[in-house]
């Protein structure tokens, strides 16, 4: 049996492991930027939200997987709508990938937000990230819209998946 914790990220050794799993996320990163993640992206990711959404609908955890960090969860609640779960990023460090840990966790989370009577997930993940669209796509999310999103300098093309649970 294994142990999955979520860890709000509340002190500056956290915010340092999660930079830690940005650093070894270097795939994901790269498509994003064409700097490294600092700890001051970290401090943004903790706080950003969309325009009219509550602080108390932000989730920014680290993922913790049998007493070993391996990940980061960002997700709103009852956005963009009601009963709906918007993942705003997952991200497993490279090094534990392929190994279906990203599945357990997902099925983790997935369960937890059905116990809370959520209805479906909703995910954006970018055109070229291959990686990213084979794992959702392996956890049944079906592509609803394409739109263009902005990522510090640039525009990406973005798929909206979803997943009813």
């Amino acid at each position: 049996m294994y142990r999955i914790k979520l860890i709000s990220v509340s002190n500056n050794e956290l915010k340092n492991k999660t930079l830690n799993i940005y650093l070894k996320n270097d795939y994901y990163f790269g498509k994003i930027s064409d700097t490294p993640p600092t700890i001051s992206n970290v401090e943004e990711d903790i706080e950003i939200v969309p325009s009219g959404v509550q602080k108390n609908q932000k989730n920014y955890k680290l993922i913790s997987f049998n007493d070993e960090i391996l990940g980061v969860v960002d997700y709103l609640i009852d956005y963009p709508e009601k009963n709906t779960v918007l993942i705003g990023f997952f991200i497993i460090k490279n090094d534990k990938q392929k190994q279906g840990l990203g599945t357990k966790i997902f099925r983790y989370l997935e369960n937890s937000f059905k116990n809370k009577n959520f209805l479906k997930i909703r995910i954006g993940v970018l055109v070229d990230n291959q990686i990213g669209l084979s794992f959702w796509k392996k956890q049944n999310f079906k592509e609803i819209e394409r739109k263009f999103l902005k990522f510090e300098k640039s525009e990406k093309e973005v798929i909206v998946m979803e997943k009813e649970i």
